[in-house]
């Protein structure tokens, strides 16, 4: 069995690995949106969209992922107070 100690180690671990996480998304959310803006005015100059649909739907959602993980955190925190 656990020691309430070892559990509250595990999840400063936990938060950390996903505050780590949620910076990762987040660059790379930035990244795909310069991707789509340049992909979207270049597109403007062609016969046919440049905009791969995937992208666009990656786009969308990045908001709920990032919600998931700030949600996740918060409980994380929550749970660590009550320990």
């Amino acid at each position: 069995m656990a020691s309430i100690a070892e559990v509250r180690a595990a999840l400063e671990q936990a938060s950390e690995i996903l505050r780590e996480a949620y910076r990762s998304v987040r660059s790379a959310q930035e990244s795909l949106d310069e991707a789509v803006a340049t992909l979207a005015d270049s597109s403007e100059n062609h016969h046919e969209s440049l905009l791969p649909p995937e992208f666009v739907r990656a786009k969308e959602r990045f908001p709920d992922q990032l919600e998931l993980m700030v949600g996740t955190l918060e409980r994380i925190q929550r749970l660590t107070v009550e320990l």
